[in-house]
């Protein structure tokens, strides 16, 4: 022990969405960490590997701007380290990994990891060699088991096919909270306030963040601590044509007040109906009149 550093229980993985799985590494490291007197930690990366090593874009559960928040509120744990991945990272030594960076750097005293958890260059470290290697510098190694609900893997690649099919409910069965979108209340063009005599607040949708299909959902707006019950609208308003980027538009049901420039979170919980254009003013208007509808109902269960 460096000094008097305590120990760290660090949990591995990437973390995006803090599903269920990654739920049980955390839950291993907070037990862990009370067991040996440690800190519990979660080492992740600022970037998603694969965006690096196959050059492309990964699409994100979580916003980048609310990684650290989220793994420590659903996680419980005391620390989430960054590290940054790149070239370097990509062709480190699995065995330096271990060694250097999570012993050497972040004096681990207990690594957790997944099953499947692949990490070092060309992805040749493992579990087994990850309790080989803990062995070898005595310190502490669990290895967690897949988490499964209805027989399926929980993982972020099938959440992210749940919430491009808009299955909703079936993404917070995997992720055991809803899929939420976080961000910064922009000012719109005011059409909800002006035209249709609804207000909504408008958000940009992160560009990293998995798309949902474009459409209106039921959903809960997180804001200040409290949850608003809003009728959702994601995508690119065809009604009223402006070649934007998609946003998000929620339209808060009992709730007066202006939003801007807060962060808000808006929890999706129920695709009613895909987005489309509509011939008239009247049309959307009682199109919109359904969806407050369906999400009353909705809620009221």
């Amino acid at each position: 022990m460096q000094g008097m550093q305590k120990p760290r229980v660090i949990a591995l993985g990437y973390f995006d969405g803090v599903h269920l799985g990654h739920r049980a590494l955390m839950e291993k490291a907070v037990e862990r960490a009370r067991q040996i007197g440690g800190t519990s930690a979660v080492f992740t990366f600022d970037v998603h590997p694969d965006s690096v090593v196959l050059g492309r874009q990964v699409p994100l559960i979580t916003a980048n701007a609310y990684r650290r928040e989220e793994i420590r509120l659903l996680g419980g744990v005391d620390e989430v380290i960054f590290g940054h991945f790149d070239e370097r990272m990509q062709h480190m030594d699995w065995r330096d990994f271990i060694h250097k960076m999570l012993i050497g750097q972040f004096g681990a005293g207990w690594i957790i990891s997944g099953r499947n958890n692949r990490f070092g260059y060309k992805g040749l470290g493992n579990a087994e060699g990850m309790a080989a290697e803990c062995k070898k510098a005595g310190i502490g190694y669990d290895c967690i088991e897949d988490v499964k609900v209805d027989g399926i893997v929980v993982s972020s690649t099938y959440i992210r096919q749940l919430i491009s099919q808009g299955d909703m409910e079936g993404a917070a069965r995997f992720l055991g909270h809803p899929y939420t979108v976080t961000g910064v209340v922009e000012h719109g063009r005011r059409v909800g306030t002006s035209v249709l005599q609804v207000p909504t607040v408008n958000l940009a949708l992160p560009p990293e963040m998995a798309l949902p299909p474009y459409g209106v959902y039921a959903t809960r707006v997180l804001v200040d601590g409290r949850s608003h019950i809003a009728a959702t609208n994601i995508g690119v308003k065809p009604t009223f044509r402006d070649g934007g980027a998609p946003t998000i538009e929620p339209h808060l049901l009992d709730f007066a007040g202006d939003l801007y420039g807060k962060m808000i979170h808006v929890e999706l919980h129920k695709f009613l109906r895909p987005e489309m254009r509509f011939d008239s003013t009247d049309a959307l208007k009682a199109a919109i009149a359904q969806n407050v509808r369906q999400t009353r109902e909705y809620f009221a269960k």
